[in-house]
């Protein structure tokens, strides 16, 4: 396999175990609100926020290596925030119409969200990446022999 599709399956494979992490921090504290009376909406912002924390940390490590900063944690919390918001307003439209618990509104909303975080980490971080190295692997710049 040549390194550009090798690059993305192990970026994939390493956003997929990130979400996983953070779903399980939102699926645990959503579960927890609406089970202390919270609406859906609310416990949806509520434990995505926090999940997205525990994404950042992790995709930024593992998927997408030297892409953590300052701004990129800015850019990914105020996407994050956007999806976040669409989503909620998705799961609570779903569990108006159908009925259906608010906990299934939210596993249905889990695959389109997926796709669709994972196609702005890649934006977002797939440039900073570059090459796939470390950022404290990479060769140094080049210095003229004054030192600078």
């Amino acid at each position: 396999m040549s390194p550009r599709p090798a690059r993305l399956l192990r970026q994939l494979g390493h956003f997929l175990l990130g979400s996983g992490l953070g779903l399980a921090v939102d699926l645990g504290l959503f579960y927890l609100a609406v089970r202390l009376g919270a609406q859906p909406w609310l416990a949806n912002l509520l434990s995505a926020g926090c999940a997205v924390v525990v994404v950042y940390l992790f995709v930024t490590k593992y998927a997408f290596v030297g892409g953590r900063s300052r701004s990129s944690f800015l850019l990914f919390v105020g996407w994050y925030v956007t999806s976040i918001v669409i989503f909620s307003v998705l799961i609570d439209v779903l569990h108006a119409q159908t009925g259906w618990a608010p906990f299934i509104c939210k596993l249905v909303s889990l695959p389109p969200s997926f796709a669709a975080n994972f196609a702005a980490s890649k934006l977002l971080f797939g440039r900073a990446e570059g090459d796939g190295a470390a950022p404290a692997t990479r060769p140094a710049p080049a210095r003229d022999g004054a030192g600078t």
